[in-house]
């Protein structure tokens, strides 16, 4: 696994949606392992940082995919909201990292420059956990996901859809979550490079 890069983000902000749909850029591939299914069981609340100048403590997979199934959803209004024109991009800041939102912004700079909008909403389902390791001293989680664009589109001033046409209404990505100074944040997503799992 390779860690989103910075570079990399910033042209890839709204990165299942705008790049997969708009061909912005070129993907870079997630290498991994093939999806699991999660651990049946409940899901305690997760346990957000360590003792000072201990290991950090990671949440246990199925911690992992509360924390996400929790704050994905969340985000994805909240960029919708922000790309509808109904919320700002700095409301973001409570829900993704610094670097994440500054990226979005660059998207919206772009697609205004362009005059493309953003219509409707994506949605996320089917999570399951890729990879939790330590990063940085901080935990950084990805998952495998279904994100649904059935409900979302960009489109120019005239309104017609910048979609490519072959792009599904359903695909597989990988979501990052990590955690900073005891808060968790989105941090990214990118298409799975391997077959699409969603129907």
């Amino acid at each position: 696994m390779t860690p989103m890069r910075s570079g990399e983000r910033s042209r890839r902000a709204v990165r299942a949606a705008l790049l997969v749909m708009l061909s912005v850029g070129s993907a870079i591939g997630v290498s991994g392992c093939a999806p699991q299914e999660p651990a049946p069981g409940p899901t305690p609340s997760p346990t957000l940082s360590a003792p000072p100048g201990t290991a950090p403590v990671l949440p246990t997979n199925e911690e992992a995919l509360a924390i996400v199934e929790e704050l994905v959803p969340k985000f994805l209004a909240a960029e919708a909201a922000v790309f509808a024109g109904s919320a700002e991009l700095e409301g973001l800041r409570a829900l993704a990292t610094d670097e994440y939102v500054s990226a979005i912004g660059e998207s919206l700079s772009e697609m205004s420059a362009a005059g493309q909008q953003a219509t409707g909403s994506s949605r996320a389902t089917d999570f399951r956990i890729q990879s939790v390791e330590s990063r940085s001293g901080e935990a950084a989680i990805k998952t495998y996901a279904c994100y649904d664009v059935t409900d979302f589109d960009v489109v120019d001033a005239s309104g017609n859809s910048a979609r490519v046409e072959d792009v599904p209404n359903r695909f597989t990505v990988v979501f990052e979550v990590v955690r900073i100074s005891e808060m968790y944040k989105f941090n990214g997503s990118e298409p799975w490079s391997g077959a699409n799992s969603c129907s």
